[in-house]
């Protein structure tokens, strides 16, 4: 179209990538997590060393934790990949990432609306969040309460407790676990990986006397 004293351009446009997108499970139910969850963004300054970001994720309407924006630069073929790392926090919930990290780390290639980023973004990963000690369970639910700790009688943080490799949770820094039994029966196995050391325990379980109290599992 032209029109008398004007010029027609170029239609403009604007693009907005991120590196990641964490689509946030309950391990529990399978959904969308209850309550308040929080998230984070390091940036890596060397080997090692992560220094804060005032970074704000932006949750889509499907629970994704996504950073649009982040890698976005003026000039972007001078410009280094940068690598970052994501923390989630959450009143109800452990983020399955601390079994063998204190955050899930990615890269964030530059980019402008010229030069998109390489690789893009294939799609969302599903980041499972086990239930902590605060974790709301259903009252009909069947819940072992217990804590973890090594030789020494010091707790021990971030050990991954499952049953079955189907009920899982993670302690938090005092050791302690709360692992739902929706299919448990006497006798089965409760066991307690510290993956980030390699030391393991278990617990056999006695039902319901294991429901009245707080049990502890030794891992070496």
């Amino acid at each position: 179209m032209t029109v008398d004293g004007w010029r027609e351009l170029r239609s403009e446009h604007s693009a907005l990538y991120s590196p990641i997108g964490l689509r946030l499970v309950d391990d529990f139910t399978g959904r969308s997590p209850i309550g308040r969850v929080s998230a984070q963004i390091d940036r890596r300054v060397s080997p090692g060393v992560w220094a804060f970001t005032d970074i704000e994720a932006v949750l889509t309407p499907s629970s994704t934790l996504t950073w649009p924006g982040l890698g976005r630069e003026w000039e972007p073929a001078s410009e280094p990949t940068r690598r970052y790392r994501a923390r989630i926090t959450a009143d109800q919930y452990r983020a399955e990432y601390l079994q063998t990290a204190d955050g899930l780390e990615f890269d964030a290639p530059p980019w402008n609306d010229d030069n998109r980023p390489n690789p893009i973004t294939g799609g969302p990963i599903d980041l499972y969040l086990f239930p902590a000690t605060m974790y709301g369970f259903p009252t009909w639910v069947r819940v072992l309460r217990g804590f973890v700790q090594e030789a020494s009688g010091a707790p021990v943080v971030n050990v991954l407790v499952t049953l079955a490799g189907v009920e899982r949770a993670l302690t938090d820094e005092r050791g302690t676990f709360s692992l739902p039994l929706r299919w448990a029966t006497t006798g089965q196995t409760v066991d307690a990986n510290d993956v980030r050391t390699g030391r393991s325990g278990s617990h056999v379980l006695n039902l319901p006397t294991d429901l009245q109290s707080s049990v502890t599992i030794t891992v070496v």
